[in-house]
């Protein structure tokens, strides 16, 4: 997968970026719908077994996104745009009973954040192609009379 990452323009890597962005905080979010359906104790290490296939996503997702944050870091400093992506990585799941803490662990301004710059990544990414600047006639040199002459007329 490194290897097809190097391949890609900068462009395409924005958009593979922003699919696997998508992919994990869906992870993230299903994780949670399942974590909230049952009464649990917090911080609980062993993941039960109505979490197992929920938490396997999660982990793949993870590990898509971890893969490409290298890239991401040196692109956002070649643009100099802020670098929000290390964040969605710093969350722990199952710290806190779901009976006690219902805000999720990605909140609404981290994801906002994370959009933000997604757009403002593929932007700089872009490759625009500059339009091609309209050719003016070179103005002939007149002279004084000239001039003169032709600015009422």
């Amino acid at each position: 997968m490194k290897q097809q990452s190097v391949a890609v323009s900068d462009e395409e890597f924005v958009e593979i970026l922003r699919d696997s962005v998508t992919h994990y905080l869906a992870a993230v979010d299903a994780w949670e719908e399942a974590y909230h359906k049952y009464y649990r104790m917090p911080g609980s290490e062993k993941v039960s077994a109505d979490l197992e296939p929920v938490q396997r996503e999660y982990e793949v997702q993870r590990r898509e996104l971890e893969d490409k944050l290298p890239r991401v870091r040196r692109l956002c400093l070649k643009h100099e745009i802020r670098d929000p992506f290390p964040g969605l990585l710093r969350i722990s799941l199952g710290r806190h009973a779901p009976q006690h803490r219902v805000d999720p662990a990605i909140g609404r301004n981290e994801r906002n954040s994370v959009v933000d710059d997604l757009i403002h990544l593929a932007a700089a990414c872009r490759d625009w192609q500059a339009d091609p600047a309209p050719s003016t006639p070179e103005p002939v040199k007149r002279s004084l009379l000239g001039r003169l002459i032709g600015y009422f007329y």
